[in-house]
C-alpha cells in the first residue's frame, strides 16, 4: 500500500469534481476551473465530498505504488489550486536592475545590452512591487505547475550570484555568500 496514496482527500463545499470523460475529472472551485486525467490502472472514488484514489488490481508493483502516491498529490493541488491558488515570489537585487508589466508582458533591465521581454503564459497573475531597491515579484495561478515553471523560467535569466547575491532569487532562498578576493600586498 502506498502511504500518501490510501489516505482520503476532503474537500469543501465549494469544490465540485464532475466526470467528463472516461479517465478526465473536472474540478470546480471559487477561483477557477482545472482538469484531472486518471492514468489507466486507477480509479477515483467520490463520497460525501471524499475523494479516494485507488488501483485497479491488487497486486501492487513498486512503480505503481510510486505512482498512486503522486496522483493523490497532483489531485491534491489541483484542489487546493482551485480554492486558494498559489504563489511564488522572487526577489530581484542589483543596481538598476528593474521589472515592470505591460499589458501581458513582465520586462526586465538587468544589465544586458537590452531589456528581456517575456510573455506571461494564460492563467498567471504577475504584480510587481518595489521596496530598498528590490524588486518583489509575486507570481500568482491556479495551477501549481504553470506557476513553478514560469518562477522557474524568470530566475534562470540571471540567478543570484554567490558573491553580492545580484540577480534573481526565491524569498524564502539561502544563498551562502563567498568572501570577496582581495589584493594581497
Amino acid at each position: 500500500m502506498s502511504k500518501i496514496g490510501k489516505k482520503p482527500l476532503i474537500i469543501s463545499d465549494s469544490v465540485s469534481i464532475r466526470k467528463i470523460e472516461k479517465n478526465k475529472f473536472e474540478i470546480k472551485g471559487p477561483k477557477g476551473l482545472l482538469i484531472f486525467e486518471l492514468p489507466d490502472g486507477f480509479k477515483l472514488e467520490t463520497e460525501d465530498k471524499i475523494l479516494k484514489i485507488s488501483p485497479l488490481t491488487n497486486n501492487l508493483d513498486k512503480e505503481t505504488k510510486a505512482r498512486w502516491g503522486t496522483l493523490r498529490r497532483i489531485l491534491e493541488n489541483k484542489v487546493i489550486g482551485v480554492t486558494d491558488g498559489f504563489e511564488k515570489v522572487l526577489v530581484l537585487k542589483g543596481l538598476g536592475y528593474s521589472a515592470e508589466v505591460k499589458d501581458r508582458e513582465i520586462i526586465f533591465k538587468l544589465g544586458f545590452s537590452h531589456p528581456v521581454k517575456i510573455e506571461i503564459p494564460e492563467g498567471i497573475e504577475i504584480e510587481v512591487k518595489q521596496e530598498k531597491g528590490e524588486y518583489f515579484i509575486y507570481i500568482k495561478g491556479i495551477d501549481k505547475e504553470k506557476v513553478g515553471n514560469f518562477a522557474g523560467l524568470i530566475r534562470r535569466i540571471k540567478p543570484a550570484d554567490r558573491y553580492h547575491q545580484k540577480g534573481f532569487r526565491y524569498i524564502d532562498e539561502i544563498i551562502r555568500l563567498k568572501p570577496v578576493k582581495k589584493a594581497v600586498k
